[in-house]
């Protein structure tokens, strides 16, 4: 049996360990004092009965990031003087250490914590120096954590503090510690600059916390905030996209009767809003309702109508916009390009390409449709026409053009063009030409072309290897599929859930429907996990093998396997619905 002629270390999918990183924290108040750790033999070489030198050489110390030498210098200062040291001297040391390249989270969270073991009260300067340091050291949690203490002692912090706090959380990415520090200013009367809401509103929607970001807005709002588009418009934008058109329309009205003004892109964004839903007419009407619609909402409305067939509409919108006097982008010829090729509508084409058009790359694959329907010399023609413009061709146009051209002629020719052009061929390339190989040659001219080839980069990849294997198991070669398989083990390369699915299919096609069962059993126990394609394969293989009764039996235990049967399951067994209903009353009964 092949199947058992190759090790099952192919099958078995490589597998990859990634640590997850670790984050300091700043340590809690009740955390043991360092001093109880500190070696007391040092702080007796420490002896020097002066005050003010005591106080130099702990801030000498401190700069030099000794800080546990420092802190010895400073609980000396108790013998120095009476009512030392002061919470100023413990500001000095904090000071100092920050100025030291050594500074470092866990370091500060121990000099907080020392400060309340030795009884001393921080005061305004003691939090300004701590956040201070958190910032140097981006460490924004902690730092939103000390402007809360700052507040717990009846301090203040400053706007510019919380500004620049504000920033760091919303820069890093920390959008809950912004939006904390957001309540932080506004609790205390202090309103944000307009980019920084901007910057906030922007990260949240982007990150899908859409709801976050209308808090944001509407609090600000009832701050007596008067915000401008450029706050607002993201949230339209969102919701949009997230096809909530309705709410994107209540919250649009809803700013409208509060006095704010809309601008072109506030309109834009429910144009794409109505588009997504296929409200055409809504979307008309909300364009006509734009003063001064602009590029991208034209674009955006005809890229609807083309993507659903109707390009007649938007070669009307292109006629409208330029009569207003918009010059189309080449997004917008792109866009209608792709529908005309996909049409076949060959004059059309070509009296896009009469206008003032700059082609570019995306030009090029956008009129692959051409090549879908037969017509390689226009498309050829027209790619030279793109080529002469100037315009920065890459290896991807090239390859859109490599699958038709391989039936039409040889594809080296046009492989030896793009190399004169300078346009080295990667694999996606040679797997295209593999892929034409396996259609219209033998298997073993497939065979001699994949192991001869200078293949890029790092040779044939598993997209290549599953091309060939799916092309002998097709074909029912079983000395070809045993040799595929060969090379595989040769070469290392592990099966995935598409070559396994393809063995499946190769075996009960040969009537070897054991060998079927033990891939699958294989792929349950050890991976890859087996997709719907897998599971509707087997069920195909066993339905064609006449095991009809284990065909229904493994698709009533789907979901016990952790799988959803789909509307092609179903399909399989439509065809023994006299046997389904007999085995379903059989079940019935016992």
């Amino acid at each position: 049996m092949i199947f058992f002629s190759v090790p099952l270390s192919i099958l078995r999918p490589k597998r990859s360990f990634r640590r997850n990183p670790f984050f300091y924290q700043f340590i809690s108040l009740s955390s043991s004092s360092s001093v109880q750790s500190l070696d007391m033999s040092e702080e007796n070489n420490l002896h020097c009965p002066d005050y003010a030198e005591l106080r130099s050489n702990m801030q000498n110390l401190a700069k030099s990031g000794a800080i546990t030498k420092a802190l010895q210098a400073f609980l000396l200062m108790r013998t120095a003087a009476p009512g030392k040291p002061t919470v100023y001297d413990y500001n000095s040391l904090i000071n100092c250490y920050l100025k030291s390249e050594y500074a470092c989270l866990h370091d500060l969270s121990t000099l907080y914590s020392e400060m309340k073991t030795l009884g001393l009260y921080p005061n305004a300067s003691t939090f300004n120096t701590f956040l201070k340091g958190l910032n140097l050291l981006g460490a924004s949690k902690s730092a939103l954590w000390v402007t809360i203490e700052m507040c717990n002692h009846a301090f203040t912090p400053s706007f510019t503090s919380l500004s620049s706090l504000l920033k760091k959380c919303s820069d890093s990415m920390d959008l809950k510690a912004a939006i904390s520090v957001l309540e932080l200013m506004i609790g205390l009367n202090y309103i944000p600059t307009e980019p920084q809401v901007i910057s906030l509103i922007n990260r949240l929607t982007k990150h899908g916390m859409t709801n976050k970001a209308c808090y944001v807005f509407f609090k600000l709002l009832d701050k007596g905030y008067f915000p401008t588009p450029y706050i607002y418009n993201p949230i339209i934008w969102s919701l949009c996209k997230s096809n909530e058109i309705n709410l994107a329309l209540a919250f649009f009205c809803s700013l409208k009767k509060k006095g704010l003004v809309h601008n072109v892109c506030s309109y834009t964004a429910l144009v794409h809003g109505f588009c997504e839903k296929g409200l055409f007419k809504e979307a008309l009407i909300c364009l006509n309702n734009i003063c001064y619609p602009n590029v991208r909402t034209y674009t955006i409305i005809i890229k609807c109508f083309c993507d659903n067939g109707r390009i007649q509409e938007a070669l009307s919108l292109l006629t409208q916009m330029e009569k207003r006097g918009l010059d189309p982008d080449i997004v917008t010829y792109n866009i209608i390009l792709r529908a005309l090729s996909n049409q076949n509508m060959v004059h059309e084409i070509f009296d896009l390409f009469q206008k003032d058009l700059s082609p570019d790359r995306y030009t090029a694959t956008a009129l692959s449709g051409l090549l879908k329907k037969g017509n390689l010399g226009i498309a050829h023609s027209l790619l030279r026409d793109i080529e002469k413009s100037g315009s920065d061709m890459d290896v991807a146009v090239y390859n859109v053009y490599f699958y038709r051209r391989f039936k039409s002629k040889d594809p080296f020719s046009l492989m030896n063009y793009m190399k004169k052009k300078g346009i080295e061929p990667n694999n996606i390339t040679y797997n295209t030409i593999l892929k034409g190989y396996c259609e219209r040659k033998t298997m073993d001219k497939t065979l001699e072309f994949f192991r001869t080839t200078e293949w890029p980069e790092k040779g044939p990849d598993l997209v290549s290897f599953n091309t060939i294997l799916s092309a002998a198991c097709k074909k029912r070669d079983s000395e070809m599929v045993e040799r595929v398989l060969d090379l595989m083990e040769h070469e290392g390369v592990k099966l995935n859930v598409v070559g396994c699915t393809c063995l499946m299919q190769y075996f009960y096609n040969v009537r070897k429907l054991k060998d079927c069962l033990d891939v699958f059993e294989h792929m349950m126990s050890h991976g890859p996990r087996p997709s719907m394609v897998t599971i509707n394969s087997l069920m195909i293989g066993l339905c064609k093998n006449r095991e009809l009764e284990a065909a229904y039996r493994f698709f009533c235990n789907l979901k016990s396997y952790g799988f959803s049967p789909d509307s092609k399951t179903y399909k399989i067994l439509e065809g023994y619905d006299d046997l389904v209903a007999k085995l379903q009353r059989e079940s019935f009964e016992s």
